[in-house]
């Protein structure tokens, strides 16, 4: 049998744009290292979505799940950041967080050592402090026993240098073979900032386009429908959207790409107006509801990504920058800043303006696809 390969860092939480980037890893990894077995790490500080782990195994590429990455959970960890934070002590504390984790971590991740590769999910991921504590760590305890350690397309911001030294990333990110792959051109700058050699890439969801185009549309009524596929708004602004759209007899539905971080707001407000409250298990099912759907509104990257597979017009929420920076680079003629400012005027304009915008986010796919990179080269194949 040939030796395994592993994924680190994958966030099995439940959010349907990881489970995408940890299926277009298993993906290219069944095309390009057939045959290797594949062990899966899921991040140690977030609990994992069972119930879309068991969905995701009968879409995916077969893995085996081996445990999780190295994490410093202590009872009174949030009362130490608050107060590193008070005294302006973020980076320092960080570094030592960093430094004990990885110390008391090396020995176990001498298991790592038998991988024939190991991968780093992609996303962004290591930004924040429980977060870019438990990866850094990890990642130097491994680099204690491999150098075969490589990166999936990633984004950085520049929130990193809030909480980390530049000294102390550089080191860090060289355990990783180069170049280091950038999500987006950002990313690219801020690794060569720190004198890495960096590559600009493109999400690997992009590499799912072909199979997202076979997804068959989900069931639908004759009324124009909108789907709403946004997070991080209040209560107030969802209801308010709902009772504009709804007043002009449009279907609307919420669907929630991590229901962790909705439910909580989307499932009330959607019963609280008659409306339709969806929580796929799959990133596929998701593509299914924007195909029934006439207009797809979202403010979440993946979001988009997974719009442009659907063949359908959206319109962005630009809350986001990462949501933003797409609307900039594929040109797309219709946005809107706020939830308030969706109303059955600009719906109407994105139904009718639906082959330009269809045609302007396929050409933003596309270009992306043709950036699409892989940390495994043809002569590693």
């Amino acid at each position: 049998m040939k030796a395994p390969v592993a994924i680190v860092f994958a966030n099995l939480k439940g959010n349907l744009g990881d489970f995408a980037i940890l299926h277009a890893m298993l993906v290219d990894l069944e095309r390009k290292r057939s045959g290797h077995p594949v062990h899966v790490y899921s991040q140690g500080f977030v609990s994992v979505d069972r119930a879309r782990l068991a969905a995701f195994r009968k879409v995916a590429p077969p893995f085996e799940l081996a445990g999780t990455t190295f994490t410093d959970n202590h009872r009174f960890q949030r009362l130490r950041v608050k107060i590193a934070r008070l005294f302006r002590l973020r980076q320092r504390y960080q570094a030592s967080r960093i430094r004990s984790l990885a110390r008391n971590a090396t020995s176990d991740a001498e298991t790592f050592s038998r991988y024939e590769g190991v991968y780093i999910a992609g996303g962004a991921q290591w930004t924040g402090e429980n977060s870019g504590v438990s990866m850094f760590a990890t990642l130097r305890a491994m680099a204690a026993h491999t150098d075969r350690i490589f990166s999936y397309p990633v984004s950085v911001s520049s929130s990193l240098w809030k909480v980390n030294t530049r000294s102390g990333l550089a080191a860090d990110f060289s355990h990783i073979q180069a170049p280091l792959i950038a999500r987006d051109s950002t990313s690219e700058a801020m690794f060569k900032e720190l004198g890495l050699d960096a590559v600009l890439g493109a999400d690997c969801v992009f590499s799912l386009a072909e199979i997202g185009k076979r997804v068959e549309a989900a069931s639908r009524g004759k009324t124009l429908r909108v789907l709403l596929v946004v997070t991080s708004q209040e209560a107030v602004a969802i209801s308010g959207a709902l009772q504009r759209l709804r007043s002009h007899g449009i279907s609307i539905a919420l669907l929630t790409t991590c229901e962790s971080e909705d439910f909580a707001v989307q499932k009330p407000s959607a019963e609280a107006h008659g409306a339709q409250f969806l929580a796929p298990l799959t990133w596929q099912d998701t593509v299914a509801e924007m195909k029934a759907s006439d207009v797809v509104i979202t403010n979440r990257l993946h979001g988009l990504i997974l719009a442009s597979f659907a063949g359908v017009p959206v319109l962005p929420l630009t809350d986001r920058s990462k949501v933003l920076a797409v609307v900039n680079d594929a040109a797309l003629p219709l946005k809107i800043s706020n939830l308030a400012y969706l109303n059955v005027e600009i719906v109407k304009e994105a139904v009718d303006r639906r082959a330009e915008i269809v045609s302007k986010i396929a050409d933003y796919r596309d270009r992306a696809q043709s950036k699409l990179r892989s940390p495994i080269l043809d002569e590693r194949a």
